[in-house]
């Protein structure tokens, strides 16, 4: 059985001021460019691996890692969800 009595443990929690910050969700430019450019890496790597094509294998590995170093550069600029760009309407 449980109770319903609250706890000063329960106190330190509700008024932990980071509870009041928006999450975000990784919903940013820096976001979406990082998760784009790796999903069509693996997909040319898929292909390349699937048709034996060598080159492929390695253009989609160019391709993920240019997604993650754009990614990494562009939350530094600004445009992550730490940086000061306009948050995404919704």
């Amino acid at each position: 059985m449980t109770t319903s009595h609250r706890t000063a443990e329960d106190d330190l929690v509700l008024n932990d001021p980071t509870h009041a910050e928006p999450l975000g969700h990784g919903n940013s430019p820096a976001a979406w460019t990082l998760v784009l450019l790796v999903l069509a890496g693996t997909l040319l790597v898929g292909v390349g691996m699937l048709a034996d094509l060598f080159f492929l294998i390695i253009a989609g590995v160019v391709v993920a890692v240019a997604g993650l170093i754009a990614g990494f550069i562009m939350g530094k600029a600004g445009k992550g969800t730490k940086g000061h760009a306009q948050p995404a309407e919704h």
